[in-house]
């Protein structure tokens, strides 16, 4: 009954259902049902979209609404559209400056313009509902003749000791903070004369951006209290317009509310695959203070958590008790990163990949007394919570011994949705975007594909754009290891005019990132060719299925910019992607041949967008870069990673040479920057890198050569642009995934140089990693990590290991190098979600091996680490 009563709510046409003034400034248009999700959030971030295709008449000429004669509101300067906060049914115009509605009759309609209003622009209802054809229904309203104001305050109001709630007369389009707040704009005057600024600023989510919750680290007191808000910091944007530098709102404070509570856990619930312990607290919690962990937890302005916390830090302030299958106590078997907090109100507790609660059973969380601290610095009390594991059915585990398969599908399509754009002048070889020829309005863009696939991994080939690996989905768990961006936009524009040297950075004058793994060449950055057709033949052998990608550097774009200087090579690039049959990863062979009798200037870099443990189009805020270098050289443009890391040489910081530390962390990186990784190639356990996402372990590993390949560079866009982005906003460019570069040189606009008829060649291989918390050495036949725990006699060493040999029967040990002893050792079978470990007790000093062997005793992957 629930899919067929969708399915005729999906076959009734969307309409506009009706209209009316709000103020002479603005309307509503109510739809005949609720919008849905992708065009409430394509609106937010493209205020102008609509009004392109909204249309309103009955304005009359030499009156101030003389310009509403029927002609597109794109054409009514300054008009723009917004959601409705808590009514998805309706869109909200409000018409520019010198346009105000009179007490007279208009008719407002959609008009696509020659575009369908659901297919090419997105309208479309939550139900799936759409609208048929390109025009809508002219409905009718009348306008309102009253002017809306600026924004000033209508109440404000305590809620407790340390909370206000704030009601604007009007609603608040823009300039409202949101989050931690570390401002100096909004201040409340105590009784005593002292002041006080909030330390958290939150929307009430279904008040039309009205009411706001302003949270204080100190009792606001009782008596005479003033909140003020000051134009000059907090620009708030109404339909009637923006406060100005010198503008300031008071209002007085009312009520003298009851003393801040603390915070309690509200509920407990295992989900059903009986793995994780999700814990809801009452509020926001603003600080976990257990173990080494503890400190203020991550969190965007728009509420995405990201924060871990390993299980010594966890156990340090909060006791688990549960029963896991044929494992014993829940405490017992906890990942090594333990929990991780999705948002400031949740905290999730993980099992071990494999572990499952006992179900039907009972456990309980119980938290110290002080273990967490809230926004508004109030501890939690010491408290108790039960919860009762549900009677799921354990999930289907994958099944290695299946029959090993390889299939191609030489005919499959990829889609590029994007922002239209035309070109400068291709027809001159200029392939420049310029930002007055990008629409708000998406498209499709259809490319050939590849797709590869065996029984552990599905890959999507596209050598029409760039000649990329698009995306490398891992079976056994479905999530894609690499990002593909859901809507391109482009960005990184030139301010030169066609004709003059470019001063973007980038060598096309824009970019635009649709993602995977791709080649770079013969210029830094993303090079000529990342959105240029590839040439390229399929070869199938009943093993492998090879994919071979050529690319003659030919090209020389004269307005370039002036840092890329090596000019028209003549380089012969090619790029071979094999899947075997067997192997859960893909390789990826190249070589780069100089034809010509000269020595060339050049640079090739592998670029990858990475999002391990996700839907090809997600990210996870707990990911976390794993890779052998310690040390990183901050780009000199971004100054901000001075304050996250220190010094590697602390008498001659100016050399912007870092540890690196907190910059593995998404959640640490302030906002975007580049870095790049220093000693890979001088690292006996070098050649590799990756990328792992703590929520559920899942990772990607990039295993080359480093001797020719030493350059690795970080890119990030921060923390809270990644996540808090809208990925239909034109221009916002930023999206959740952690970009890391391999380069034949140390970083970019740094020439290698290759001899008259000479080629060079390696092989980089993309594999997954799974149930790892972090990586000490990899290599095609998987990953391991060595850590140690613990001080004197109770030191203890801990070998961990994923094989991508999986389905082999294998053994691992744990090997003293200085004695040659084994101090322990275990035979297990290759699994697809699991790793394997084993631990014994070390002195200290000691440098312990992790060996990883294949059933003849050969050893195929060997990890070193030694105790501090």
């Amino acid at each position: 009954m629930a899919e067929s009563a969708a399915a005729a709510a999906a076959a009734k046409p969307l309409d506009v259902a009706a209209a009316y003034a709000v103020d002479s400034k603005s309307f509503e248009i109510r739809f005949s049902a609720p919008l849905g999700d992708e065009i409430r959030t394509f609106v937010d971030g493209n205020p102008a979209y609509l009004a392109e295709y909204l249309r309103v008449s009955g304005g009359r000429a030499g009156q101030s609404d003389a310009s509403l004669d029927g002609r597109s509101l794109d054409e009514v300067t300054g008009t723009r559209v917004y959601t409705v906060d808590g009514d998805p049914r309706s869109l909200r115009v409000i018409l520019g400056a010198e346009v105000s509605l009179r007490a007279t009759s208009y008719k407002v309609w959609l008009d696509g313009d020659g575009h369908t209003l659901s297919d090419d622009l997105l309208i479309r209802a939550a139900n799936g509902a759409e609208f048929r054809g390109e025009t809508t229904k002219a409905q009718s309203f009348r306008g309102a003749t009253h002017a809306p104001g600026k924004a000033s305050f209508g109440q404000v109001k305590s809620r407790d000791s340390r909370t206000l709630r704030v009601t604007f007369a009007e609603s608040v389009i823009a300039g409202m903070p949101a989050g931690r707040y570390s401002a100096t704009g909004i201040t409340v005057k105590r009784a005593d004369g002292s002041d006080i600024r909030p330390s958290y600023v939150q929307a009430v989510t279904g008040s039309d951006r009205r009411v706001w919750d302003l949270t204080f680290t100190e009792d606001l007191g009782k008596g005479d209290r003033t909140l003020s808000l000051a134009g000059g910091t907090h620009a708030l944007v109404t339909a009637g317009g923006s406060l100005g530098a010198s503008d300031v709102l008071t209002g007085s404070v009312s009520g003298n509310a009851s003393q801040r509570t603390a915070p309690k856990i509200t509920d407990v619930q295992v989900d059903k695959q009986r793995a994780n312990v999700v814990i809801r607290f009452d509020r926001k919690i603003d600080t976990f203070n257990g173990g080494e962990d503890a400190g203020p937890l991550a969190e965007t302005p728009k509420g995405t958590g990201g924060s871990t916390l390993d299980r010594d830090s966890l156990l340090d302030g909060v006791e688990l008790a549960g029963k896991v299958d044929g494992k014993g106590s829940l405490e017992d078997n906890l990942e090594e990163v333990a929990a991780y907090a999705p948002d400031l109100h949740t905290l999730v507790v993980k099992l071990e990949a494999g572990d499952r609660l006992v179900a039907g059973s009972r456990g309980s969380v119980s938290l110290d007394k002080g273990i967490v601290t809230d926004l508004a610095g109030t501890d939690n009390g010491k408290q108790t919570v039960r919860f009762t594991v549900p009677r799921s059915k354990t999930p289907k585990e994958f099944d290695a011994s299946a029959r090993d398969y390889l299939k191609v599908d030489k005919t499959s399509t990829a889609n590029l949705r994007r922002n239209a754009f035309t070109y400068t002048d291709p027809e001159n070889d200029d392939f420049s975007v310029r930002p007055e020829n990008v629409e708000n309005r998406l498209i499709d863009e259809k490319h050939d594909a590849i797709v590869v696939e065996n029984k552990y991994i599905e890959a999507t080939f596209v050598p029409g754009y760039g000649g990329r690996l698009l995306s490398l989905i891992y079976k056994p768990t479905g999530n894609d290891l690499l990002y593909t961006n859901p809507t391109g936009t482009p960005y990184g524009f030139t301010s030169t005019p066609p004709g003059q040297k470019g001063n973007s950075p980038f060598y096309h004058n824009w970019l635009m990132v649709w993602g995977g793994i791709f080649p770079t060449l013969t210029q830094a950055e993303h090079g000529k060719y990342w959105f240029m057709p590839w040439d390229y033949e399929i070869e199938q052998t009943g093993d492998s299925v090879a994919i071979t990608m050529t690319k003659k550097d030919d090209f020389d774009y004269a307005d370039k910019p002036g840092n890329y200087t090596y000019g028209k090579t003549e380089l012969e690039t090619s790029v071979t992607y094999t899947v075997s049959k067997t192997s859960p990863g893909v390789d990826m062979s190249v070589s780069i041949h100089n034809p010509t009798d000269t020595t060339k200037k050049y640079e090739y870099w592998t670029c990858t967008t990475l999002a391990p443990g996700a839907p090809s189009d997600a990210g996870s805020p707990t990911m976390e870069i794993v890779s052998p270098v310690s040390v990183i050289q901050r780009e000199s443009w971004y100054p901000w990673m001075d304050d996250v890391e220190k010094p590697a040489n602390p008498a001659t910081p100016g050399d912007r040479y870092k540890v690196l530390d907190k910059l593995k962390k998404m959640v640490n990186w302030n906002r975007d920057g580049i870095a790049y990784g220093q000693g890979l190639k001088d690292n006996p356990q070098g050649d590799w890198w990756g990328v792992i996402n703590q929520e559920n372990g899942e990772g990607v590993v990039r295993v080359g050569d480093n001797d020719v390949t030493p350059g690795m560079k970080f890119w990030e866009w921060g923390f809270a642009n990644s996540f808090d982005t809208n990925i239909f906003k034109n221009g916002s460019s930023a999206r959740p995934y952690i970009e890391l570069w391999a380069g034949v040189s140390n970083k970019f606009f740094e020439a290698k140089t290759i001899g008259a008829g000479e080629t060079i060649s390696w092989t980089e291989s993309y594999l997954p990693t799974m149930d790892l918390a972090n990586v000490t050495n990899a290599n095609e036949a998987g990953s391991a990590e060595v850590a140690f725990s613990g001080t004197g006699a109770n030191r203890t060493v801990r070998g961990d290991v994923f094989s991508t040999r999986i389905g082999e029967r294998l053994g691992v040990r744990l090997v003293d190098t200085a004695t040659g002893k084994v101090l322990a050792s275990k035979q297990f079978t290759g699994a697809a979600e699991e790793s394997t470990d084993l631990s014994a007790r070390v002195g200290a000093g000691a440098t312990v091996r992790l060996e990883l062997t294949d059933r003849t005793g050969k050893v195929i992957l060997t990890a070193d680490k030694t105790a501090d």
